[in-house]
């Protein structure tokens, strides 16, 4: 409690006394308190009903301290505490207060907390609870959890405990003030899951979780402070009334088994730990606690159903509430739930679940049926799923046409009429290929199957939890293995997942993950060369194809140019309206036009089939107009592949001084720098017109 709410609480006890015990309660009704502080002053206010049993004191002796505008009897400020001074005051409460203090001995300049009894609470049954607190504090230590630096006692006899002094604010403040996102919510939470799992390793449970026990620092790192009502989980259950009494515990954050008096696990943290996140998320909490008595309090928390998240008045806005709906709403849920059996069974399981909704993967808080595991399967792998379904569908058209294929030879078999050995042997040709569709389909339809945990499926060892790529990696090792002895089907299968990983390494952000996507690709690009040299021979169309996707991975330069210029040679022999001649064409102009390296210009120059004495840049005019044209014969004009080649096109010829022949193709090209529909190519589209008025500048 801050200084200035327990400034609030001495005012209102003060008013409160001047009224009988029966006026009371409706004074406070009239105040529109909050609960905690509600929660505080009636429990001062208790001590006149149970003083003979407790300190002997009446109501009114014992608050005079806290009502009292004057100094205490002996001012504490600038007072030596071991090796501390203290310098100012940092919080206080019903049994006790929290200093600034500043080490005097001269080793070294530290600032801390110094905890301390009240004179009034310097009992023998509250110096047990003390002396434990610091018992407690002695065996945890953690990045999360204040330290404990020092303990004794003062000359006139009253325990101090001297803290890990953190200047910060109340979790739910920091996230709040820094305008905090979800995600950064979450994990700034999970660090204190990972405190208060610590604690609960040693045995020992917080019950008193709230966000002003949860300082976060300058270096946005949260701390757990005050562990002066925790318990050891093997010590003897503590009647849990008088401190429900003394206010010891805060009701907003109290668990429904700690407001029933009944036994405290580590579930009643978790409790505490949903509350916690409800009041970092929405401001607000999860029951209607304005203005109410504590006596309502605890019957909104051990009755009423607490709000979902999703469902709050937010207090201050600082996230859509469509963010929170589903999963979030589920997981503090089952953190809230009234029985601590339905809760997570553990702080780890509650910040794994926290976990699985920043990656996307189900969370255990929502029942796992197939719709919800497979939405979120393909959820969270936003790019990958998206070069699964295009083998998936490519894979899918090809399956189509053989089996149709397939079909129309086994008819076209049976109906033979010319000879019957010929028919035998057609219908099992066709047989074996509507067998080796099939197959495919099979496996390719495994994809979906990853989303699935079931012992039987592909995602059981995943647990349901597998990303695209994982489902991919996965079934690329099992290519040769269910295709044995057929290469046509594995080299095509490699082939497809060359491209699928050429595509995530390409969208990988990460340079350790991207080159060991570009490992499998490569690793894909040469088996499936392999396979089709195996099958196919060395002149085919297929086998061009992945001589053009496997070059870069051939020594150096002047191998990698013979390799791409004979798979060049290749494609234009065995089918020269081959959709991947232009980019194999493509890929040749690059080197050729590369002017950051001269020395690979004239590599490729002199490696170009057939042979020339022409200059790089007039074969470059040669294969862009070749491009060109094969471009324009499978797209329409308005597709992006055919402006790359107005593109090359310009740079081509003004680099051979044709700026008048140039010139078409420089609008062409300058004229879709700025077309949405290019949107998605424009850094490469300005980067070559960019190029072309360069040249043009240079020759001007």
């Amino acid at each position: 409690m801050t200084e200035e709410d327990w400034t609030k609480v001495k005012e209102i006890v003060g008013e409160a006394l001047n009224f009988p015990p029966s006026e009371r309660d409706s004074s406070l009704n009239k105040a529109n308190l909050s609960a905690e502080i509600r929660a505080e002053v009636e429990s001062l206010l208790a001590f006149d009903k149970v003083s003979e049993d407790f300190m002997k004191l009446s109501a009114v002796t014992f608050s005079r301290d806290f009502i009292s505008t004057d100094q205490p009897e002996e001012n504490v400020f600038e007072k030596q505490i071991g090796n501390y001074k203290i310098i100012s005051e940092l919080g206080i409460g019903g049994m006790g207060a929290v200093y600034l203090g500043e080490r005097i001995d001269g080793k070294f300049a530290q600032k801390v907390a110094i905890k301390m009894l009240k004179r009034e609470f310097n009992t023998e049954r509250i110096r047990r609870s003390f002396s434990r607190e610091k018992d407690l504090l002695a065996k945890l230590s953690h990045p999360n959890i204040a330290t404990l630096l020092d303990t004794g006692t003062t000359n006139d006899g009253i325990p101090y405990l001297v803290m890990e002094y953190v200047d910060g604010m109340p979790i739910d403040k920091f996230c709040l003030e820094n305008s905090l996102k979800l995600n950064s919510i979450l994990k700034l939470f999970n660090e204190v899951c990972g405190a208060v799992a610590f604690a609960h390793q040693n045995l020992i449970v917080h019950r008193d979780l709230k966000p002003s026990n949860i300082l976060v620092g300058k270096d946005g790192k949260p701390k757990l402070l005050d562990f002066g009502i925790s318990k050891l989980l093997d010590e003897e259950n503590e009647e849990q009334t008088s401190n429900t009494i003394l206010g010891a515990m805060t009701p907003e954050y109290a668990s429904p088994e700690q407001i029933k008096g009944e036994i405290v696990t580590t579930a009643t943290d978790i409790y505490s730990l949903g509350m916690v996140l409800f009041k970092m998320l929405t401001g607000t909490y999860p029951y209607n606690f304005a203005g109410i008595s504590s006596r309502k309090v605890f019957e909104e928390i051990t009755r009423t159903e607490p709000k979902k998240p999703s469902e709050s008045t937010f207090s201050n806005v600082r996230m859509s509430s469509k963010l929170l709906k589903g999963d979030i709403d589920n997981i503090i849920s089952k953190a809230l739930s009234k029985e601590p059996a339905r809760r997570y069974k553990s702080v780890e399981q509650f910040s794994a679940d926290i976990w699985r909704f920043i990656d996307g993967a189900p969370v255990l808080a929502r029942p796992a049926t197939f719709n919800y595991r497979t939405n979120k399967f393909f959820r969270r792998n936003k790019i990958a799923v998206i070069a699964s379904f295009l083998i998936t569908a490519s894979l899918i058209v090809g399956i189509s046409i053989a089996v149709w294929q397939a079909k129309v030879a086994i008819e076209q078999a049976r109906i033979a009429t010319e000879s019957q050995n010929l028919a035998e042997q057609e219908t099992g040709k066709a047989k074996l290929e509507q067998e080796k569709a099939e197959k495919i389909s099979k496996f390719m339809a495994k994809v979906i199957s990853y989303a699935n945990p079931a012992w039987y499926a592909e995602g059981s060892k995943f647990g349901g939890n597998a990303r695209v790529i994982d489902a991919i990696e996965d079934l690329s090792g099992k290519i040769d293995t269910e295709f044995a002895g057929q290469a046509d089907i594995q080299s095509e299968l490699h082939h497809k997942f060359t491209e699928v990983f050429n595509f995530v390494a390409q969208s990988e952000k990460n340079p350790d993950k991207s080159q060991k996507l570009i490992e499998k690709q490569k690793f894909h690009a040469l088996r499936a060369l392999e396979l089709r040299r195996q099958f196919y021979g060395e002149s085919h169309e297929l086998v061009a194809k992945d001589m053009f996707y496997s070059y870069p991975y051939f020594g150096d330069d002047d191998e990698q140019s013979k390799m791409l210029a004979k798979a060049i040679q290749m494609m234009r022999e065995t089918n020269p309206k081959n959709l991947n001649l232009p980019y194999m064409l493509e890929a040749y102009f690059a080197s050729l036009t590369d002017e950051e390296n001269s020395n690979r210009q004239e590599i490729y120059r002199r490696n170009v089939i057939p042979a020339t004495n022409e200059s790089n840049y007039e074969i470059a005019e040669r294969y862009s107009k070749e491009m060109f044209e094969l471009t324009h014969w499978h797209f329409k004009e308005e597709n992006v592949s055919i402006v790359y080649c107005n593109c090359y096109l310009a740079i081509a010829l003004s680099k051979l001084n044709k700026f008048a022949e140039a010139q078409p193709y420089y609008q062409v090209c300058k004229q879709a720098e700025n077309n949405p529909k290019y949107q998605q190519n424009s850094v490469g589209i300005k980067k070559m017109v960019k190029r072309v008025e360069e040249i043009m500048k240079s020759y001007n």
